[in-house]
């Protein structure tokens, strides 16, 4: 009988997660990073940090947004950008993956990549 409560017990536990989409290690989408400031500011700072890997190159790009954004939790939050921004004054998508760790004070965020977006 104890051991149908634990796998009752088990099989509960199980489908409040899944029901509630709370997929741990999973991506979740982030609604309206147009106005979400933070995801703006990892996009900004990936743009910024792209360009100083190209030093006085002249394919230095200009950060217009962030167009859409996943996040996964992993030590810390990876977050997955799709970033509007100008080069040589044409507007092009890129992609970007950031961790933050905010409890890391010496570098809070990690850029992890940078590419012309190509599509997750």
């Amino acid at each position: 009988m104890a051991f149908h409560k634990s796998l009752i017990t088990i099989f509960l536990v199980f489908l409040f997660i899944h029901a509630s989409n709370a997929q741990l290690g999973g991506l979740t989408e982030i609604e309206d990073v147009e106005h979400n400031k933070e995801v703006q500011d990892l996009g900004r700072y990936s743009v910024e940090e792209h360009n100083k890997k190209l030093g006085n190159s002249n394919l230095r790009l200009v950060f217009s947004e962030v167009v859409s954004a996943e996040k996964q939790i992993v030590s810390g939050t990876k977050y997955y950008l799709k970033i509007e921004a100008k080069e040589k004054g044409v507007k092009k998508l890129f992609q970007s993956q950031v961790v933050v760790q905010p409890w890391v004070k010496k570098a809070p965020r990690i850029m992890l990549g940078f590419a012309p977006f190509t599509g997750y």
